[in-house]
């Protein structure tokens, strides 16, 4: 019989009488009479006090509730009592410290009824109370148990937030049945079963303490999976189901009540896709594969352990080289990087003092070509050079050996860390530490790392040549050397230093170096609005068709021939394909190009590193066959249908690699190949003896099993029977349900339906164990002999990579001819170097503007020359087009060295060896620099680095400071470059006095912006901008006109305007005071100052 439940008042008043001081002398009633003045008026305001605090506890200890037998026999109504009072004791518990009397004031109950039912009941239940006090402990006792670690309220409400909305209950029924196991966790061994990881996780987390920085995706199965907090970061990026569980791989005690590892997966067709992605947001991302297969386990000894893993590929974004090719350059903004992995050290030069100058060594890796950079330089405080080479490589992962100074890590962190940073994404940075002996390790590293080559090649020179230049690089250059190979060894692409042949130096003297703000101020790869390559220079250029082509044009375009004789021959070449386009020998080297559309020189790299697939090698062979026989019947330079030698050489280079390529390709069957079958990739006369052997293995058990089909007839008394193969089960036997009284009972019950049931024989089963060992042998031998053939093509890989390089100049070529044929381009002609520097252009144009202005760009035409004009003053009204014709002039001069025709009607020059610019205004926030500073600093590099064949361009030099302050340095920098380093200079500025002394300066030619100024219907002043280039100063700039264009308000103008004629009022004259007291100092003194006086009357 169920117990009668207590009154509602009599539930509440067994709590009271637990909170309420015990008393003698019969004081509680005087106590009570106090508690309920104050409960009646503080009771609505505790109620909503008490109500949030008591919801949470109610719901945790309801779950904890679970008592046995006694608590199930309780009513409802005992249950919600129990759980309320235990709600309030682990409150008054957590509280002790603080002071009794109110706490438990603030839960007395308001009593309506009699006092005297209160006393009559206090008695009986004083037994009560004593046995509620000790369930309450224990409830306290097993909720602080639940509660665990104090991080683990905060842990669990970060899993709820992460988990979807159904893995609640989950979770929480988990952490109930957990524990009574949570202390084991802490206590378990390594490879321990009784522990709650399985051996798989085990094995997991043995690789993962190897690569904390790695994201593992292990493969189980027929899944890749990621475990723990690799599978909220894969969740994150790739948008597919955590499942909530462990994070952490410490087995911290906040996690002790979860029993498994959080994680996520992947079908294995689809690793390619998502490794791509995670690489592409800047993750290290490693693969861990099963290394056995299940039949070859079965038979091994090792059948009852878990499969072997271990960790097979690594990628991040420079090594990024794997089934699909290369990473997509998001289109988003920035230039693509260059895939360089760049490795820097750097040492203080020379002391440590105010300079901090620093000596450099940096190597660039791009794994996907194999090209390889490296410098050794001098650097100032303004890291302008580090700067430079980073624009030009723009890497996408960063190597840093050692400590870099604060100046260079700022440079560093500036050009990486942002998503729209250079280098068009967030570059990866890694740091090696660089001990005290470094330098001498990283020589022996390296000696050791090139004599072990020198070993297995046999063709000595070339292996001995390597070695020695090796060892004639700089420190700082062997040390990032020494470093790389160990960082890409990782990865398994060190075997790329064998490619020496493509170690180039940075600052090989054959090439104009353009510094980095000159890269950004004339827009060569990106422009300047939104950062993208559409509007840049290279944009106008680029009409090449294959990748190769490109990524050498990008190399052309930053790096102008300072040999006159190269560019000579690259312009001849150009000319030639423009003069005979629609031709026949031009229509012919477009379709090779148009059908070479594998990018070759990456698939040949993948090669080389062996990552290669069988369709991919098959369609990288026949377009390597392709490009070969296309010009098959030139055997010598002569033959080929041009006169220019550059087009020659590239062509006699294509059919060079015929034999090879076909001698591979004869090697294989085309349909196997794009199929990816790899039992029937070789023809059957290239076939290994392994593959032949379990080939006949196969046949031969195949054999057996058709032979066997007589013997099971005749146990079954049939006199024939026919294997089935039924959802993917093979060589199974029906046997009708009336006949199965035949079957023997060794025969083992695979399936069946109501009419017949389907058998394994004993042989069957043995037979086709022995089968599937076969067969995974054969798969194992035919995976050996295409790595065994990657490595006989990679072998080859000099003569190929010279190809692909001799195709992608032609691309070049081609593109540059094609900008040569659009109208009004003509091509430059070169000063001999003996000739003092010359820059002559008549109708110049500005190379990116023509293509994005509708209404055509006015032309202008100049000359700068030794000894005069030198330079050019230019001044003019704001937005006349001053700075576009400085930025016109210095792209002309790059394009010619580039060797591609110009948009000038004329231009002769002598080769420039540097081109300077300072223009724009910006700050430097990240290195604290103002505006001005990073103004000076740079035009302190300029003044340092430029020489008598530069060409300068100062964009208002001096804007940034006072009007005095500016005007003296833009007047000395001036009087600097024209006199001492007597360079050709642009300088504009908005300081008419300065157009004074440049009269007095030789070499100085004074030169202005064409505009009408006119009054207006309204009575205002407007100024028609005519873009032209004229002689001459301009005496305003017009300021408030280009205000009134940019809407300031109509009261703002007229107020600028009224004080602007007052200003020039007062100025005048001043002027005309000076004037006055120089004409009464020549009647009384003579004619020394006459000239003086003219001069001053001129320009009044």
């Amino acid at each position: 019989m169920a117990p009668t439940p207590k009154p509602a008042a009599k539930k509440q008043q067994s709590l009271t009488s637990f909170f309420t001081p015990k008393t003698v002398n019969g004081l509680a009633a005087v106590f009570q009479k106090e508690s309920e003045a104050r409960a009646k008026a503080q009771s609505p305001s505790s109620k909503d006090a008490a109500s949030p605090s008591r919801k949470r506890p109610l719901e945790d200890t309801e779950k904890e509730n679970e008592q046995p037998e006694k608590t199930l026999k309780k009513s409802r109504a005992d249950e919600a009592e129990d759980a309320e009072s235990s709600a309030f004791f682990s409150k008054t518990k957590a509280n002790q410290s603080s002071p009794s009397r109110a706490r438990t004031e603030r839960y007395r109950y308001d009593d309506s009824n009699p006092r005297n039912t209160q006393e009559a009941q206090e008695n009986a239940e004083e037994d009560e109370d004593a046995q509620e006090k000790r369930r309450q402990h224990e409830l306290h006792k097993k909720f602080v148990k639940k509660l665990g670690h104090p991080d683990a309220m905060a842990w669990r409400r970060r899993l709820q937030d992460d988990a979807p909305a159904g893995d609640d209950e989950e979770a929480d029924g988990e952490g109930d049945d957990d524990d009574a196991a949570a202390p084991k966790t802490k206590a378990k061994k390594k490879g321990s079963k009784t522990g709650k990881l399985t051996p798989m996780e085990i094995q997991f987390l043995d690789i993962k303490r190897k690569h904390l920085d790695t994201i593992l995706i292990v493969e189980v199965g027929y899944k890749f999976r990621f475990f723990g907090e690799d599978a909220r970061i894969a969740a994150k990026e790739l948008s597919i189901v955590c499942i909530p569980g462990k994070m952490r791989y410490d087995e911290h005690p906040s996690e002790a009540h979860l029993d498994r590892f959080a994680s996520a997966s992947i079908p294995v067709h689809r690793l390619p896709v998502h490794a791509k992605r995670l690489v592409a947001a800047g993750h290290k991302v490693g693969v861990v594969r099963q290394i056995e297969t299940a039949a070859l386990k079965k038979a091994g000894d090792n059948r009852n352990t878990p499969f072997i893993r271990k960790l097979t590929n690594l990628y991040t974004k420079g090594t990024y080289i794997d089934e699909n090719g290369e990473l997509d350059q998001g289109s988003g903004s920035g230039a693509p990087s260059g895939g360089y992995l760049l490795c820097i050290t750097e040492t203080k030069a020379k002391g440590w003092g105010t300079d901090e100058k620093v000596d450099v060594g940096i190597l660039a890796v791009q794994p996907a070509t194999g090209d390889i950079i490296y410098d050794n330089f001098e650097d100032g405080f303004m890291r302008s050079e580090i700067e430079t080479r980073l624009l030009h490589i723009s890497p996408c992962e960063f190597l840093i050996v050692g400590d870099l100074t604060k100046g260079t890590d700022k440079l560093v962190q500036h050009l990486s860390g942002s998503s729209t940073n250079v280098f068009g994404d967030r570059s990866r940075v890694e740091r090696v530490p660089r001990g005290k002996t470094m330098a001498a390790e990283a020589y022996s590293h390296v000696t050791q790392f090139y004599a072990d080559k020198l070993k297995e090649n046999t063709q000595d020179e070339t292996a001995a040549a390597l070695l020695d230049k090796v060892l004639k690089l700089p420190e700082p250059v062997t040390i990032c050397l020494s470093a790389m190979i160990n960082h890409l060894q990782e990865y398994g692409l060190e075997h790329i230093f064998d490619l020496t042949k493509y170690f180039q130096s940075f600052s090989t003297r054959s090439h104009m170096l353009i510094n980095g703000t000159t890269l950004e101020s004339l827009e060569v790869y990106r422009n300047s609005t939104d950062h993208s390559e559409k509007g840049s220079l290279f944009w106008a250029l680029d009409k090449t068709i294959t990748r190769p082509g490109h990524r050498l044009l990008r190399k052309w375009v930053g790096r102008p021939l300072l040999d006159q004789e190269l560019l000579e021959g690259r312009l001849a070449a150009v000319e030639e394909l423009l003069e005979k386009q629609s031709t026949a020998p031009v229509a012919q080297l477009e379709a090779l190009l148009a059908n070479a559309k594998t990018d070759l020189e990456r698939s040949l790299i993948r090669i080389y590193y062996g990552k290669c697939t069988r369709p991919e090698l098959v369609s990288v062979l026949q377009a390597l066959q392709k490009v070969a026989s296309h010009y098959s019947t030139v055997k010598s330079p002569s033959d080929a249908p041009f006169t220019s030698p550059l087009l020659n050489d590239a062509i006699c280079a294509l059919p060079q690699i015929l034999d090879t390529v076909i001698s591979y390709l004869e090697q294989i069957n085309l349909g196997a190949a794009r199929k990816d079958d790899k039992y029937g990739f070789f023809r059957d006369e290239y076939q290994t003896e392994d593959m032949q052997d379990h080939q006949l293995g196969i046949a031969h058990v195949e054999h057996e099993l058709d032979g066997h089909r007589a013997v099971a007839a005749e146990k079954i008394k049939k006199k024939t029977v026919e294997y089935v193969t039924v959802a993917g089960i093979e060589y199974l036997i029906e046997v009708p349900n009336t006949d199965i009284k035949n079957v023997p009972a060794s025969w083992s019950k695979i399936s069946g339906t109501k009419k017949l049931s389907r058998f394994h024989t004993p042989e069957v089963l043995r037979l086709i164990t022995e089968r599937d060992q076969h067969r995974e042998a054969l798969a194992a031998a035919c995976d050996k002999a295409f790595k065994d053939l990657l490595a006989a093509i990679s072998a080859d890989y000099q003569p190929l990579r010279d190809a692909v390089s001799a195709l992608a100049t032609l691309d070049c070529l081609l593109s540059l001819s094609k900008v040569a044929a659009q109208p009004g381009y003509s091509r430059p002609s070169f000063l001999p170097s003996s000739s003092d520097p010359t820059i002559s252009i008549t109708n110049g144009r500005h190379a990116i503007a023509e293509h994005t202005l509708e209404g055509g760009y006015i032309p202008f035409s100049t000359k700068l020359a030794h000894p005069s004009p030198l330079a050019h003053l230019i001044t003019g009204p704001n937005m006349g087009g001053k700075s576009s014709f400085v930025r016109a002039l210095a792209l002309i001069v790059l394009l010619a060295q580039v060797g591609s025709f110009v948009p000038a009607d004329a231009l002769s020059l002598t080769l420039c060896d540097a081109i300077h610019t300072r223009t724009g205004a910006r700050d430097n926030l990240f290195a604290g620099e103002s505006t001005f500073m990073v103004e000076v600093s740079e035009t302190a590099r300029i003044l340092r680095s430029a020489g008598p064949r530069s060409l300068v361009i100062l964009d208002e030099l001096g804007r940034g400071t006072s009007t005095h302050d500016g005007a003296a340095i833009a007047q000395a920098v001036l009087q600097h470059v024209v006199t001492e380093t007597r360079c050709l200079t642009l300088f504009i500025t908005h300081y008419q006095n300065l157009a004074r002394v440049a009269e007095g300066l030789d070499g100085v030619k004074n030169v202005h912006m064409k505009f009408k100024a006119e009054k207006g219907a309204d009575g205002e002043e407007e100024v028609t901008f005519l873009y032209e280039v004229g002689e001459g100063v301009a005496h305003r700039s017009y300021g408030l006109n280009v205000a009134r264009l940019a809407r300031i308000p109509k009261k703002v103008i007229e107020v600028a305007s009224l004080k602007s004629s007052q200003m020039e009022q007062e100025m005048r004259m001043r002027r005309l005071k000076g004037i006055c007291r120089t004409l009464s100092d020549v009647m009384d003194n003579g004619p020394d100052q006459l000239d003086h006086l003219v001069s001053s009357i001129e320009q009044l």
